[in-house]
């Protein structure tokens, strides 16, 4: 049987979904960004009730940040809006609407806050993992604890007053010992990572902590290597058409000069001669600017192939092992003609699956824009420095392409996503060796 949580969310429509993850989305940004301040030792006494406040709607024509995600989404709410009304009614947030005084006389503003069962609910219908429990580490804590893992017996510098209360002072037997910002771990830091090391995995993917049983890698480092070269090799041929271009465009204007009418003939002669010089320059630089425009094309596509395979196993869970750089750098040779992907599948994440679909259909042609990005959000006039101009941009094809690519390679990079799909089974209890509570 669902849970309350994952009821209140199967009764929203898709837009009232939407709305509620790029909220969840904001409420989140905001308590990680203050969790970082703190573990920084820079605290701020505000009451949840002010700093968990979302502003949807601001004073003026500007647009916020969440009506900005939501127009990217291709979701549109002007004011407060029947949306918002609606989710209140669900008891999953609350709206504060309000008049105020503005340089143009008086303006409206909407901020919304997520309420606990608001963020339950979005927690179980795209499948976030839970909170961490008392005695487990913030998701810092932890990467500082895998890093001493890592370097044992050598030392690692901690910063932030709670990251070294978490890890030195609060535990009855401190995790790290050591002076000066300087530690290495302790037995008693071994044991707590050993015992909640699947645990953590689950809770935190995105930290790569490697097996302590000595098991492979989930995501062999080779891998990301390879990804990381194809994804260098899009910014070099980039950098390469850019200097190009310049380069053809200070020769166009050596070769618009005209000489002056007081020359004589030697000057004029000289002149004759640097004007050819500079047309063969501009000539030369056009070429090197289409060569590295092709270099760049497929580049992308090489990327775009490799990071959907590393996808598609991500979300499969294949082993990691010398054989999946092997079959992702296979799907880059094969596709590096290619401009058509096959559809990357669904991996169960809500958060996931909408982003990486929205983009996919974008670039198949299966999901237009019913309407256009609000007149903020359109792209601006081509950049002009000193008289230059950027070079002329990839066909829509290839730039969505690439849109794609960056995307996919969002989750996949690091292997976050397959062990987020794919937790290691946690054998030991919750409760092993338990500690006293951890910031």
């Amino acid at each position: 049987m669902a849970s309350r949580a994952q009821q209140a969310w199967n009764t929203l429509n898709n837009r009232q979904q939407t709305y509620m993850t790029v909220l969840y989305d904001h409420d989140q940004a905001v308590e990680a960004a203050r969790a970082q301040d703190a573990a920084g030792g820079y605290f701020d006494d505000a009451p949840a009730s002010m700093w968990r406040r979302i502003d949807v709607v601001g004073p003026g024509s500007k647009l916020t940040s969440v009506q900005r995600a939501l127009a990217r989404h291709d979701v549109r709410d002007d004011g407060a809006g029947s949306t918002l009304q609606a989710l209140q009614r669900h008891g999953l947030i609350e709206v504060h609407d309000e008049t105020v005084e503005t340089r143009r006389g008086k303006s409206r503003t909407v901020q919304v806050t997520l309420t606990r069962a608001g963020r339950a609910a979005v927690r179980a219908g795209t499948q976030e993992p839970g909170r961490r429990r008392p005695g487990e580490l913030s998701e810092y804590a932890w990467e500082r604890l895998v890093k001493l893992w890592r370097a044992d017996p050598g030392t690692v510098r901690i910063w932030g007053y709670n990251t070294e209360a978490a890890l030195v002072t609060r535990p009855k037997e401190p995790y790290a010992e050591g002076k000066l910002g300087e530690y290495r771990i302790t037995e008693a830091g071994r044991e707590h990572y050993r015992s909640r090391w699947a645990r953590y995995a689950k809770l935190f993917p995105a930290v790569a902590a490697p097996d302590p049983d000595g098991g492979p890698e989930p995501w062999p480092v080779e891998l990301q290597r390879t990804l990381d070269r194809m994804k260098g090799a899009i910014e070099v041929a980039d950098r390469v058409q850019w200097a190009a271009h310049r380069r053809m465009e200070e020769a166009h204007r050596d070769a618009g000069r005209r000489p002056s009418s007081q020359e004589g003939a030697a000057d004029a002669e000289w002149h004759a001669l640097l004007l050819e010089q500079a047309e063969v320059r501009a000539a030369l630089a056009l070429a090197h600017r289409e060569q590295a425009t092709t270099d760049a094309v497929v580049a992308i596509r090489r990327y775009a192939h490799a990071v959907c395979a590393a996808y598609t196993a991500s979300v499969a869970g294949s082993p990691a092992a010398e054989d999946l750089t092997t079959a992702v750098v296979t799907a880059a040779d094969a596709g590096q003609d290619h401009a058509k992907v096959k559809q990357p599948p669904l991996c169960g994440l809500h958060r996931v699956d909408t982003a990486v679909q929205e983009v996919y259909g974008t670039l198949a042609g299966t999901r237009t824009r019913k309407r256009p990005l609000p007149k903020q959000m359109q792209p601006g006039p081509r950049s002009v420095w000193r008289d230059f101009t950027d070079p002329p941009e990839h066909d829509l094809a290839v730039r969505r392409l690439l849109e794609l690519a960056r995307t996919v390679a969002s989750y996949v990079d690091g292997g976050a996503l397959r062990r987020e799909l794919h937790p290691p089974a946690a054998d030991a209890p919750v409760g092993a060796s338990p500690r006293s509570p951890i910031g």
